[in-house]
């Protein structure tokens, strides 16, 4: 079963980060013609403008050129992203989860978090760690990323990845 990353969602934003910056560079020239002065000086508007649409570019491109793929299958569970690109047999896996990352704000959507099991290397370096524990994990995507709903993302996960599965925390806390 595959489950596929909703590639519009993502490319809009980055569009609107670089239009943003493109928007920056161009405000001294733009309030010039209309008579006004860029009171900040314009080499903060070219500096912030041109970090702000390099940094859209770079999410633009990362998109373009890792398209994210995840397929769960019987023996194996198929990750290409930019995090992590692997084939890695069911067996190599601790656990797998969908929890809220420690670091983001509570109403941040869930990760996919794959936790391998001791001694097996996924070919890159796992970076989340939970607080307390040694152990590390790879967040491969956000929920809010897939095309898919999180149901059916964790009837998928639970099907295939069986005991190793657990969800946490779907949803934002109400207040």
């Amino acid at each position: 079963m595959s489950l596929h990353r909703n590639t519009g969602k993502v490319l809009r934003s980055a569009v609107l980060i670089t239009a943003a910056g493109g928007l920056l560079l161009a405000m001294p020239a733009l309030l010039d013609l209309i008579g006004r002065e860029f009171i900040l000086g314009p080499w903060l508007a070219y500096g912030l403008g041109a970090v702000t649409a390099l940094v859209g570019l770079a999410q633009i491109y990362s998109t373009l050129r890792h398209p994210f793929r995840l397929e769960a299958g019987d023996s194996v569970l198929i990750v290409r992203s930019g995090v992590l690109n692997a084939d890695i047999p069911w067996e190599s896996l601790a656990a797998v989860t969908v929890e809220r990352l420690h670091y983001l704000d509570a109403p941040a959507a869930p990760h996919l978090v794959l936790w391998p099991a001791p001694g097996v290397d996924l070919g890159t370096e796992a970076r989340y760690r939970r607080k307390g524990e040694d152990r590390a994990g790879y967040p491969v995507i956000q929920l809010d990323e897939l095309r898919e709903p999180a149901a059916q993302v964790v009837a998928v996960l639970q099907k295939f990845a069986g005991g190793k599965f657990t969800a946490q925390n779907l949803y934002p806390p109400t207040a």
